[in-house]
Order: C-alpha cells, then sequence, then structure tokens
C-alpha cells in the first residue's frame, strides 16, 4: 500500500484498511510507536492528576496534590491505570513495565478514539476524499503525536467525547442511550465536557418524543453518578461528590485563577494556532466553504465559555479536535484542487515532513531533561539510602511513577504551590505567594529561613530548632538558577555532578536550560 506522486492530489486514492478491525489494529500500532516513544515534559497533570494517584493507591506511597486531599477529583480517570499498577505489584515486574505499561494504556486510548473519530467522519460526510484526508490529517498532527498519547484527562475526554458523538442519533433510540452514558462519563472526568451536549440536546429535545428523552437522560445520569460514587468510595475511603468541589473551585470561587489567567482572545488567537499549527490556514479557509452550521455553533459555544473562564490552557478545547480537524480537512482540499498537480503534491509533502520534523522534536528534544532526570538518578542511587531535592518550580518532573523508589531508601521532597484554599473568591489571590514563590522571590532570604547552614559551624542553627527542608545528597534545579547555586554553594561540600539537557527555549523563564544535578560530597 503505497502513495505516489500522481496520487498524492487525490485523496480518495489514499489508502486505508476496509474493516474496522484492521483501521483499529493499524491505528494501535502507530499509537503504540507514538505513545512508547515519547520522551518529553508537556504539563504536569499528565503525572500528577492521573498515574501519581493511581501509584499511590496501590504502592501505597507518594504524594497525593492538594486536589486529591481535597477530593475535587474525580477517580475515575486514575482508575485505568489501577489494574496496571496492580499487575506490576503482584508479579513484582520490573521497572520499566511500570514506566511502559501505561502509556500502552494511552495508546490503546487514542486507537479508540481516532477510530471512532474515522467512523465520525463517515457519519458527517459521505464524500471519500475527506474520510481519508481527515485520517491522515489526524495521524500526522503534531498536536495529536505530541499530545493525544499523554495520560492527561483531557484525551481520554477527547477518545470518549469521539465515541459518544458517533453513537449518538439523529433521533431518539436505544443509540442516544449508550451516547449519553458515555458522555455522562466524560462530564464525570471533565464537568465542561457538558458544554458540547448543549447543541445536541436541545435538538433531539425539539425533535424527539420529549417524556423519554428527560426521563433516559435522569436515569443515565443516576446510574453514571452512582458509578462515579462508587469509584471515589473505594479511593477516598468515604461517599465523596468531587464535581460539586470542582464546580465551586473552579467557577464558584473562581479560583483557578491561581494557575493562571489569560486574555479573553487566548482561545482564537492562542490555543487553535498551537493545536492545528500547519493546518490553521486551511481551517480558516474550511470555515468559510463548509456550511455544517451545527458543528460551528457546538465549536463556538465551547470556545465562548471556555473564554469567560480566566485560567485557560489548549487542552481544554481538545475534544474539539475532530470539529477542527473537519473544518481544516475540507479547506485543504479546496486549496489543493485549486492548485497544479505538482504544486499540490509538493505542498502535501512539505507539511507531512515538517509536521513529522515538529512531532520529533516535541516528543524527544524539547523538555526532555525533567524526564531524563528521574531515571538517571534511580540508576545513580541503586539499592543505597539517599535524599533528592528538586529546587524547581513546582511539579516540574513527574514523581513516583517515574523514581518508584520507597520513601525509607530515598527522602524527595520539592518546592509546593498550594493555592489558598481558605479565601472564599479570587480577589486576594494577588497577595498570596506559595512555597515556588517565595523561593524565586527570595533565594538566599528562603534558603537562609528553611535550610540549616552549609558552613562547618552549626551550633547558632540549632537554637532555631527544626528546618521545613534539609540538604539533600542530590540537588537538583535549572539553569536559570546556576550562577545563583554556584555561589551559595561556593564554600559547601556540593559540586556539579551532572547536567542535562532539557530544553532551548521555554515559556517560563524559570525552566530555561538544562537540569543540573549537585550532589554532596
Amino acid at each position: 500500500m503505497t502513495i505516489t506522486m500522481a496520487k498524492l492530489t487525490e485523496p480518495a486514492s489514499w489508502p486505508i484498511p476496509e474493516t474496522d478491525a484492521g483501521l483499529f489494529t493499524l491505528i494501535l500500532a502507530i499509537r503504540l510507536a507514538n505513545s512508547l516513544s515519547i520522551n518529553t515534559f508537556f504539563q504536569a497533570d499528565e503525572y500528577w492528576q492521573a498515574l501519581e494517584p493511581a501509584h499511590y493507591q496501590i504502592f501505597g506511597y507518594g504524594y497525593l496534590t492538594w486536589e486529591w486531599r481535597q477530593g475535587i477529583r474525580s477517580f475515575m480517570h486514575p482508575l485505568l491505570y489501577v489494574p496496571i499498577y496492580k499487575v506490576c505489584q503482584i508479579l513484582s515486574l520490573d521497572y520499566a513495565y511500570l514506566l511502559y505499561l501505561p502509556k500502552a494504556m494511552n495508546a490503546l486510548i487514542c486507537a479508540v478514539g481516532e477510530t471512532f473519530q474515522y467512523k465520525l467522519t463517515c457519519k458527517w460526510t459521505q464524500d471519500p476524499s475527506v474520510r481519508r484526508a481527515m485520517f491522515y490529517l489526524s495521524l500526522f498532527s503534531p498536536f495529536n503525536w505530541y499530545c493525544y498519547c499523554r495520560s492527561f484527562s483531557n484525551s481520554l475526554e477527547l477518545a470518549l467525547t469521539t465515541v459518544a458523538l458517533f453513537l449518538y442519533p439523529e433521533t431518539f433510540g436505544v443509540h442516544y442511550i449508550y451516547s449519553m452514558a458515555i458522555a455522562g462519563l466524560c462530564c464525570i472526568i471533565r464537568p465542561t465536557n457538558g458544554l458540547i451536549w448543549v447543541v445536541y440536546g436541545l435538538r433531539n429535545f425539539y425533535r424527539g418524543p420529549r417524556l423519554k428523552i428527560i426521563i433516559s437522560t435522569i436515569l443515565i445520569g443516576i446510574a453514571v453518578l452512582s458509578v462515579d460514587l462508587i469509584v471515589n468510595r473505594y479511593f477516598y475511603g468515604s461517599w465523596r461528590i468531587p464535581y460539586i468541589k470542582f464546580l465551586d473551585f473552579n467557577v464558584s470561587k473562581n479560583l483557578s485563577s491561581f494557575y493562571g489567567v489569560s486574555r479573553l482572545d487566548f482561545y482564537f488567537l492562542q490555543a487553535i494556532p498551537v493545536i492545528l499549527l500547519t493546518y490553521l490556514p486551511y481551517f480558516m479557509i474550511g470555515l468559510l466553504v463548509k456550511k455544517s452550521r451545527e458543528l460551528k455553533l457546538v465549536l463556538i459555544i465551547n470556545l465562548l465559555v471556555f473564554s469567560l473562564i480566566q485560567h485557560k490552557e489548549f487542552r481544554f478545547i481538545y475534544p474539539m479536535m475532530p470539529i477542527l480537524l473537519f473544518f481544516a480537512t475540507h479547506g485543504m482540499l479546496y486549496a489543493l484542487r485549486k492548485l497544479k498537480p505538482l504544486t499540490s503534491s509538493s505542498l502535501i509533502l512539505f507539511i507531512a515532513l515538517l509536521n513529522t520534523a515538529m512531532a520529533f522534536y516535541f516528543t524527544q528534544i524539547h523538555e526532555s531533561g525533567v524526564i531524563t532526570v528521574t531515571r538517571y538518578l534511580r540508576d545513580e542511587i541503586g539499592s543505597s539510602q539517599s535524599s533528592i531535592g528538586f529546587l524547581t518550580p513546582c511539579h516540574s518532573t513527574p514523581f513516583q511513577s517515574h523514581f518508584h523508589l520507597h520513601p525509607n531508601q530515598v527522602d524527595i521532597w520539592f518546592l509546593t504551590c498550594e493555592p489558598p484554599l481558605q479565601l472564599s473568591s479570587s480577589s486576594d489571590l494577588a497577595t498570596y505567594r506559595d512555597e515556588s514563590d517565595e523561593f524565586y522571590d527570595d533565594m538566599p532570604g528562603f534558603l537562609q529561613r528553611n535550610f540549616p547552614s552549609l558552613t562547618a559551624d552549626k551550633s547558632k542553627d540549632e537554637t532555631k530548632g527544626p528546618y521545613p527542608h534539609t540538604w539533600p545528597e542530590y540537588l537538583v534545579f535549572f539553569e536559570s538558577l546556576e550562577q545563583f547555586m554556584k555561589e551559595y554553594l561556593r564554600n559547601s561540600s556540593y559540586s556539579e555532578h551532572h547536567r542535562i539537557f532539557n530544553s532551548r527555549f521555554h515559556w517560563d523563564s524559570r525552566r530555561t536550560g538544562d537540569v543540573i544535578i549537585y550532589k554532596l560530597n
């Protein structure tokens, strides 16, 4: 199955397996290679809101962020990784299995999502060129290659949303029940997913048997909530309803703005361009040439509502990816048909090569050091007793999901960034400083207040009582702190032990450059 230059301009001839099983197998093989090869860091939630709580549940040690201590998140998503860790525990599998089996689960989720995305495209259009072109646009999307196979709740949300959209019927029927059950799970994982179903829900309510729709929706909601209650009872040890606290924190109190406030036009001028990258011009063309009022309405409602929330991230609109790709596909086909065959073929090859290069760079190189450092230190320590300290912005690396070292063997600490949960609104956030902020605001003062003296004479320190932190055997920080740490530790027993490349650029200046490891001699 090869694509010749002559056929590049004829998407209807691009090869795709004829059966669902063949399609799923192909995508799974590709996404396994994708997932298992990812060696970079994107955002902390990939680990701290999925793998870390699952690891903690099975092995009994690690660190639960404030969300899990306060019961603000459902355990439904981390539950996927619990059987994997349990098998690793029972069979005493090697460390490599603990690292790569969760990645295999991520590839499976992605393969299910993309298989149903192709089926959904078949539902949206009868044009084989659009179906096949969108299939390849999805596979060659740098952002999909970078993000879809990570253990984000948004990736699972995208896959489940795609399945639910495919099953959602034009009129009320048995598929409505299946679709709404899956949509309900999406809303448990991310309550904001309910925005997607506003348009479809109103459409079916207007067209169909309203009483049946109301009764079915209520019963499905009760069933899904019951499952969620049982799952959270298993994890928290008591009955919890996380999404109520989730909405209170993010909407009522608006404390999510503690993690950053973006401009009103963020999703239009930053998120969509980053998610689509080379497809952006074609997406804009597609919006003009393809009507699809319903899909446009779903997209606009989600973008507008998310824009009103102060804290914004690219991943929050990730479930919109099938719709974004659908319009991008129409725009690309429209543009290619306006060009000469040789020009069209050259453009397709250029986009494919550029997308491949970007996918490789961001999955293999950019922010690779914060992943590599966990494996390096684990190998360095071996079976000996040790300690590790991270003087980095909070959650800059994975934790026990990648270290997997019992606290009795290795003491690992890092700077925290707990939000001000005592506040009733976001009005006082400007004056609040977490531990990471305190360190970067006044690094010498912070170290003096929180660490014992590094000088030989420690008699003065003994009168101050215990310190929050102790100097570890291995001290980890980013290159942005190198000059300060070199001067501060100049007369101590610390010296540079190892450095690992991490990034050539970063949106956060505190995380720029290499990851540097100092060791206490």
